[in-house]
């Protein structure tokens, strides 16, 4: 059952809703041996209910003949689509009904028409319970404005027809919006009213794939192909591997009988192909690169757009001794300077409830958090400065 508010003096208990659900956490075991994406793509819809459709900026000559080895078990199906794409050299973007859009540009958010859509907020947002007709006050109505324009504004600049304003003096917000940029605003409403709850940490995780890494099993497979013997390898092992098949389908591997951890095993598979190293990804499994590629791939496949997730900081102990505008100068100086000024990350303080709302990558939600929390110890104990004192 979802959290119940405090009930107010007077009023019933209002029912606290769930956050907006992702389409894409459910978990799954999925396994593919050289599928043509076509079947992938097939099979995925049958067995998983979700539709991929792929965008006309991957040629149709190159998706239709592209083959998938890929198997991993108990990740989520946004985890399994991070590594689909990337011997595609592809992207992903989620649909506002719940599908998958691959494509090599983000060409979903600029292509999906624009609806108008209305939704009431009807709350005064500093109050634990909704309070119908609150929101006649301008000044809060402002700051919901502020935020949100200021959290979309990526989509915004990049769709000029984008608006978002009150009916008049009503509760009633009315959005023109993509309906991707709906589900954002959803999201981040829901923030700044209950916040953003601490999120699930990764599975499998960093110790979970390092004890796998150091962990030894019996070997007895004889030599064959790379691919093949990869896969092999992972369902010994225990774990989830990724690579790129396609340079591999001529190159075999040979590996004596007898006992290694899965480090020997990579190491030796390495060694006899045109791989070159490998990383832990936490959520994911263990990636394998080629030869030649020093960067790591991004820890998500998708869009810039549709990495990004919606987090609310409390900083009321921070308020008092910093101004919304000096926090968030602080925060995009420690965290991704140079990116901010794109539209996305983005962040706004909420000044009704004290939070900060921040539109970011995981990744980047981690440095912020960890920037909030040494402002948090920092201020805590001290006085609160009296006002008009410099």
């Amino acid at each position: 059952m979802p959290e119940l508010l405090k009930k107010a003096a007077g009023q019933a208990v209002i029912p606290r809703p769930a956050p907006p659900p992702d389409p894409l956490a459910e978990h799954a075991a999925l396994a593919f041996d050289d599928v043509p994406l076509p079947e992938v793509i097939s099979r995925l819809s049958r067995d998983h209910k979700l539709a991929l459709t792929v965008s006309p900026t991957i040629p149709v000559g190159q998706w239709s003949r592209h083959r998938v080895s890929l198997r991993v078990k108990d990740v989520s199906l946004r985890a399994f689509l991070d590594w689909l794409v990337r011997p595609l050299e592809a992207q992903y973007a989620v649909e506002a009904g719940g599908g998958v859009w691959l494509a090599r540009s983000d060409d979903l958010l600029d292509e999906e028409p624009l609806e108008v859509r209305t939704c009431r907020v009807p709350t005064h947002m500093a109050s634990g319970t909704p309070v119908r007709g609150a929101l006649v006050f301008e000044r809060e109505q402002a700051a919901i404005v502020e935020t949100l324009n200021a959290c979309l504004r990526y989509m915004m600049e990049r769709r000029p027809g984008c608006r978002i304003a009150f009916h008049e003096s009503q509760d009633l917000l009315v959005a023109h919006l993509p309906g991707r940029g709906h589900a954002r605003l959803a999201a981040l409403l829901h923030a700044m009213r209950y916040g953003s709850g601490l999120p699930d940490l990764p599975k499998p995780s960093i110790l979970d794939l390092r004890t796998k890494l150091d962990t030894a099993f019996d070997w007895n497979t004889p030599p064959g192909p790379a691919n093949r013997v990869l896969a092999r390898i992972a369902e010994a092992a225990e774990v989830n591997l990724g690579w790129d098949p396609a340079p591999l389908v001529t190159r075999l591997v040979a590996i004596p009988a007898g006992k290694y951890t899965l480090r020997q095993m990579l190491d030796a598979a390495v060694r006899q192909t045109p791989l070159g190293r490998y990383e832990i990804e936490p959520g994911h499994g263990i990636w394998l690169y080629q030869k030649g590629q020093d960067t790591n791939f991004a820890a998500s496949g998708a869009t810039l757009w549709d990495r990004a997730v919606v987090r609310a900081y409390e900083v009321r102990v921070i308020l008092p001794h910093m101004s919304p505008e000096a926090l968030l100068a602080h925060v995009r100086k420690l965290v991704d300077p140079g990116d901010w000024t794109r539209g996305l990350p983005a962040a706004s303080v909420f000044l009704p409830t004290g939070r900060l709302i921040v539109v970011h990558d995981e990744a980047g939600q981690n440095r912020i958090a960890a920037v909030v929390r040494e402002l948090s110890a920092k201020y805590r104990n001290v006085p609160i400065p009296p006002k008009g004192a410099p």
